[in-house]
């Protein structure tokens, strides 16, 4: 399998963590949007949005980073990325949608106005006022998160893609100084998360950091 992906690129993130838990072989593709790596006629082949990340894998080539994901806990079933029963899966799926539609579009505005590593890598405008109103979409989103691990370590139950999903993002808007007091069981849910092995392999290669 070959990866192609960015530094400093959450949705990237996600991927290589899914992969790094997965602890399977697969091939580093890093490409630089930047000097408009990612607009080549060999890389629209692979994703027409000419975004990141994409995989190959033999005649099969995914972009969207859940649906990577996806894929890559159905192949390997035995590292248990996914629960066994229909109605898990469901359930996991629900936070998939959840996550992309809206707690990291929330995020983006948030963090482009407070992490000083990805200002600088992406050159973002800041905008104050999309940045508050960022914060006030995730004040409806996280209770949502929070509650369910009010009796819980993991989203369902067990370590999932559900948890991997959330990581990056979160993880960011957390360095730029987003205050997740209100959310105590959220706040040590991203704690083990971010403490995983996998994560720490992550944000060393993705991030440049250990």
């Amino acid at each position: 399998m070959d990866l192609f992906f960015s530094h400093n690129s959450g949705n990237s993130c996600r991927s290589v963590f899914a992969l790094h838990e997965a602890g399977v072989a697969w091939r580093q593709r890093p490409i630089d949007p930047r000097a408009g790596q990612t607009r080549s006629l060999e890389y629209l082949a692979l994703n027409p949005m000419g975004k990141i990340p994409a995989l190959v894998d033999g005649t099969l080539v995914l972009w969207e980073s859940n649906a990577i994901n996806w894929y890559i806990a159905e192949k390997y079933p035995e590292v248990r990325l996914l629960p066994t029963s229909m109605e898990g899966r469901a359930r996991v799926q629900r936070w998939l949608f959840f996550q992309a539609a809206h707690v990291t579009p929330a995020c983006f505005p948030i963090l482009r106005a407070t992490h000083a590593r990805l200002q600088a890598f992406w050159n973002f405008t800041i905008d104050p006022q999309a940045a508050e109103v960022g914060r006030k979409e995730l004040a409806r989103f996280l209770p949502v998160i929070d509650s369910a691990l009010a009796d819980r370590e993991w989203l369902e139950g067990d370590f999932s893609l559900a948890d991997i999903a959330y990581a990056p993002h979160l993880s960011l808007i957390a360095e730029g100084g987003f205050a997740f007091l209100p959310y105590p069981n959220l706040r040590g849910w991203l704690d083990r998360l971010l403490a995983r092995p996998a994560w720490r392999r992550t944000a060393d290669l993705i991030f440049h950091r250990g």
